[in-house]
């Protein structure tokens, strides 16, 4: 039986460099994984861009489940229950 578990860190941004290497940079942080990418510079020259991962993980850098739920709304139809005040003869 193979049991694979994925591990999402907190936090991943994608950076393309000046020798156009393409590469992921993790942390428990976001300023750690800039840290990471500003750190790879000395092996692959300036950052010609970067951003937060969007995928089917990540929300713009963040990991998904990271991000407050949104609140639980109940709608209760009274469409069949008539007028909501009858009127007084």
């Amino acid at each position: 039986m193979d049991i694979t578990h994925e591990i999402f860190p907190a936090f991943r941004l994608v950076a393309q460099f000046a020798d156009g290497a393409r590469l992921l940079f993790d942390g428990f942080t976001e300023e750690q994984a800039q840290q990471r990418m500003e750190a790879a510079q000395t092996q692959h020259g300036d950052i010609t861009w970067y951003d937060g991962v969007t995928n089917e993980h990540y929300e713009n850098g963040k990991y998904h489940k990271m991000a407050p739920q949104p609140p639980e709304i109940t709608m209760i139809d009274l469409t069949d229950y008539g007028p909501l005040h009858e009127k007084e003869d």
